[in-house]
C-alpha cells in the first residue's frame, strides 16, 4: 500500500502545491543551479520547498491520488488522511519530528511554530533527474598543488637550477619559454597554404562560370561546367523549308449552319472564317399540341424574295406544329423547303427588310426568334 508520506514526494515532483487537508500545505519554487567557490562544487536546478500552515483548504489532489494508488474509494481515502493528520499532530504535540520521504521534516521550534527543513539530497525538480554536484578545484587548491609541485621540482633539480640561473643571471624559477623559431614559422606557413588552397578554387571559378560557361544565360548549372577541360561541342544546324499545302475552307453562310443545327441543339457555333467563331443562342421553338395538319406547301418565291425562319426540324410533325402555332397567331406560316434533311419554317416573307417588320413583330410577341434568309 502507498503511504500518504511517499504520495507527498511523488506529487510534489509533478505539482508545485500539494495541500494535506486540515494540516498546511508545501508550495515550490524553482531555483536556479548555484556555484560554491568556497566549498568547490556547483549544483543543478532545483525546487525550493515551503510549508505554509494556513494552505488548509482540500482541493482533493491528495485524497484522489491515494485513492487511485490503493484502489480505494474517494471517501475512504478522505478517512485515512484525517487520521493521518491527527497522528500527526499528536507526534509534534510530543516534541518528536515528522518525517515525509524526499521532502524533508516537520518540528516545533521552542515557541510551538511549525518549522520544516527540506531534504538536501533529493532534487524534486525532473528536468534535472541525473544531475548530480559537479566538484572542481577552488582557488586554495590549486596554489596548494603549484607551490607543492614547485617544492618537489626545486629540490630534485636544485644544482642544476642554480648553476643554469648564475650562468644565465636570472632567478630560478622565472625562465620563460620560448618557441623555437621554425617550429612558429611552419605552423604559419600551414594558415597561409590553406587559405590559399580554399580561396584560389573559388576564384578561379568565381571566373570560369559565368566567363567560359553558358550558366547565366541558361540558368542552368551542370556538373560539366566544373571541368575546364571539358570540350565545347558546337551545334550544327541545317535550315529546311517546310510546304504546307493548302487546305480549302468551306465558307458556309449562317443560314446554311443554322439549317444543318440538330433538333436538340439550342447553341450555334458560328464560324465566321477560318479563324473566327463564336456560339450564337437559338431560342427553342414554342410546340403547341394541335390537330395534324396538313404542312403548307411554300408559294413560288422570286429571287430576291426574304423569308423569316423561326426553325429547322429534322421531324415533319414537329414541324408541322410550329405552323399550325404560328398560323394561330394570324401568321402566314409555310414550310419553305426541306435542306440536308432539315425542314425549314417560315413565319411569313416579304420583298423588304421593311416588309418583314411586321411578321418579326408577331412571331417575337408568339414567342418565337428567327433569321432572315434571302
Amino acid at each position: 500500500m502507498v503511504t500518504i508520506e511517499q504520495l507527498i514526494g511523488e506529487l510534489l515532483l509533478r505539482h508545485n502545491c500539494v495541500i494535506i487537508p486540515s494540516f498546511g500545505g508545501f508550495v515550490a519554487k524553482q531555483t536556479a543551479a548555484t556555484i560554491d567557490y568556497v566549498n568547490g562544487f556547483m549544483s543543478p536546478p532545483k525546487k525550493a520547498l515551503l510549508f505554509n500552515r494556513q494552505l488548509m483548504n482540500n482541493d482533493g489532489l491528495l485524497q484522489s491520488e491515494l485513492a487511485l494508488s490503493n484502489t480505494i474509494s474517494f471517501d475512504q481515502s478522505s478517512q485515512l488522511v484525517a487520521e493521518k493528520v491527527a497522528f500527526w499532530n499528536e507526534t509534534l504535540r510530543k516534541g518528536e519530528r515528522i518525517t515525509i520521504d524526499n521532502v524533508g521534516f516537520l518540528f516545533f521550534d521552542q515557541e510551538k511554530n511549525i518549522c520544516f527543513e527540506q531534504d538536501r539530497f533529493f532534487n524534486l525538480l525532473l528536468e534535472s533527474y541525473g544531475l548530480g554536484k559537479v566538484h572542481f578545484l577552488t582557488e586554495e587548491d590549486v596554489q596548494i598543488v603549484a607551490h607543492a609541485a614547485i617544492d618537489v621540482a626545486s629540490t630534485i633539480h636544485a644544482p642544476e637550477q642554480a648553476i643554469v640561473a648564475e650562468e644565465l643571471k636570472i632567478e630560478p624559477n622565472t625562465a620563460k619559454v620560448i618557441e623555437h623559431p621554425a617550429l612558429k614559422e611552419r605552423s604559419k606557413a600551414w594558415k597561409y597554404v590553406a587559405a590559399a588552397a580554399c580561396i584560389l578554387p573559388i576564384g578561379f571559378y568565381s571566373y570560369w562560370l559565368p566567363m567560359k560557361t553558358p550558366a547565366l544565360q541558361s540558368g542552368i548549372l551542370s556538373i560539366r561546367d566544373f571541368n575546364p577541360f571539358q570540350a565545347k561541342i558546337k551545334a550544327n544546324y541545317t535550315q529546311q523549308k517546310l510546304k504546307l499545302a493548302g487546305i480549302p475552307v468551306e465558307q458556309n453562310t449562317l443560314a446554311d449552319q443554322l439549317a444543318a443545327l440538330p433538333e436538340n441543339e439550342t447553341i450555334l457555333n458560328y464560324t465566321y472564317d477560318a479563324s473566327f467563331s463564336f456560339p450564337i443562342k437559338v431560342k427553342e421553338a414554342v410546340v403547341v399540341p394541335t390537330e395534324t395538319i396538313p404542312t403548307s406547301v411554300a408559294p413560288v418565291n422570286a429571287s430576291n424574295q426574304l423569308n423569316y425562319i423561326v426553325g429547322c426540324f429534322s421531324s415533319e410533325s414537329n414541324a408541322k406544329k410550329v405552323i399550325s402555332a404560328l398560323k394561330a397567331h394570324d401568321m402566314n406560316a409555310f414550310q419553305l423547303d426541306v435542306k440536308n434533311g432539315l425542314h425549314r419554317i417560315s413565319a411569313g416573307s416579304g420583298n423588304s427588310i421593311s416588309d418583314l417588320d411586321a411578321i418579326i413583330t408577331k412571331a417575337k410577341a408568339a414567342g418565337f426568334e428567327g433569321w432572315i434568309l434571302k
